[in-house]
């Protein structure tokens, strides 16, 4: 029943590239939930093929553990990603041979490459204007088939049973790298308890004479607010602080009380976390 499969779609699912059809007058999948359907079984292929004959095809890139890059012509397309391709391979290396087909609508490339899995933007005119990643679920058009709009055939410059899909180039693949996500607003604030400890610690120990207990106290609350939103750990602040308070030479009884009314009192009011800045 294989035969009924273009010898080349034929090709590329005997090498584990996972694909599905597409109806020739729009591109758009012959049938419900095809991108979770796509295979490499060439008997399940046949069938495709045998009810849809004529249609086009495209390949699935996270289950072929492929990474395509679709660079556009100008013409059809706003943005010239010949252009902007070359200027970054001037400006980072030379990208390794790979498979490379030549697209049927401006004539413009989908280079293939190896995806090991990195975390890559699949956002069009990444990493540049005219330059469009495919990753994950998403798919992109093979040979054989034709554009939709200018009839334009799909066919292979360099195909993968020719030249295997390379590593994706370092650089290639940071110009890709998803944006840091920022740190939680409490994480950040948490990341600033230690110098708050720091200034409780020498402020009472700084305090002018006859306000070491009050001072103590207002630092309590202070900490115990911290504590109360999460931000630091009830156990330190109670130990800062009375060693603040022996330094100072604070009686060790007056010193527990206030701290431990100062941190309680805290606690009934934890300071509010906006932007990482308690």
């Amino acid at each position: 029943m294989t035969d009924t499969i273009p010898p080349d779609l034929y090709r590329v699912a005997r090498m584990g590239w996972h694909v599905l059809p597409v109806h020739a007058a729009s591109r758009a999948a012959c049938f419900r939930g095809a991108v979770d359907h796509a295979t490499c079984d060439p008997d399940i292929i046949a069938r495709w093929a045998a009810r849809w004959p004529g249609c086009g095809w495209r390949v699935v890139c996270g289950p072929s553990r492929l990474f395509a890059l679709d660079v556009d012509r100008p013409g059809t397309h706003a943005a010239d990603g010949v252009a902007a391709l070359a200027a970054l391979v001037r400006r980072h290396g030379p990208l390794p041979p790979r498979p490379m087909t030549r697209t049927g609508g401006s004539g413009g490339a989908v280079l293939f490459f190896r995806h090991d899995g990195q975390a890559l933007r699949g956002q069009a005119g990444c990493p540049a204007p005219g330059l469009d990643p495919h990753r994950g679920r998403q798919a992109v058009t093979i040979p054989p088939g034709a554009h939709p709009a200018t009839g334009g055939a799909y066919t292979w410059r360099v195909p993968p049973w020719d030249v295997p899909p390379p590593p994706i180039p370092h650089w290639l693949a940071a110009l890709l790298a998803p944006a840091p996500q920022p740190m939680p607003p409490r994480r950040m604030a948490a990341d600033r308890a230690p110098g708050v400890l720091l200034r409780a610690l020498h402020a009472v120990c700084d305090a002018p004479a006859g306000m070491a207990n009050t001072t103590l106290n207002a630092r309590a609350y202070a900490l115990g607010r911290w504590c109360g939103a999460g931000m630091m750990d009830m156990a330190q602040a109670r130990d800062t602080l009375l060693h603040a308070a022996q330094r100072r030479r604070i009686p060790l009884n007056e010193a527990r009380a206030t701290i431990r009314s100062g941190l309680n009192a805290g606690l009934r009011n934890p300071r509010p976390v906006r932007g990482g800045r308690p």
